[in-house]
């Protein structure tokens, strides 16, 4: 193994992936490429009685917020002995996110998952299943510490 992607998303579980990134890195000796989606945002627009909502690509000022944020993880993973690089990626589809892993040489994908409730999964779907069913290597999820309990 050569090349471990790090899928994160900037939320509370992030560090729990790279801390995995990390043990694994360590373990196998690899690189460790920590892959940010910039994913587009909703945005209501008021048109009076209908408001459409609208997907919108992040601004600049947000790329930029991000990259500061996975320049400082890769950082992190440098100062601990982890040979490590940033990516960030407007992959529109799990396909495209795929395949865009693929070029970049991943020999296994670490990703974390938010529990939400099977009504969710049913409608909306679950990114980390739709990257399981199609991965084209292996793949470790970190699971989030929520129940539904706790929601």
């Amino acid at each position: 193994m050569k090349t471990i992607v790090a899928l994160v998303d900037l939320s509370d579980l992030t560090f729990k992936v790279l801390k995995q990134a990390h043990s694994m890195a360590r373990a196998f000796m690899c690189e460790v490429i920590i892959l940010n989606v910039l994913t587009k945002e909703p945005v209501t627009v008021d048109l009076g009685i209908v408001s459409p909502t609208i997907l919108q690509a992040p601004s600049a000022e947000d790329a930029q917020k991000h990259c500061t944020q996975l320049l400082e993880m890769r950082d992190s993973l440098l100062k601990f002995g982890v040979s490590a690089t940033v990516q960030q990626s407007s992959a529109e589809s799990v396909d495209d996110l795929l395949e865009e892993t693929q070029k970049l040489g991943a020999d296994m994908m670490i990703l974390g998952t938010h529990h939400h409730s099977t009504i969710y999964d049913l409608f909306i779907g679950s990114f980390a299943n739709d990257v399981l069913k199609r991965a084209h290597c292996p793949v470790l999820v970190v699971p989030s510490n929520e129940t539904e309990e706790t929601k």
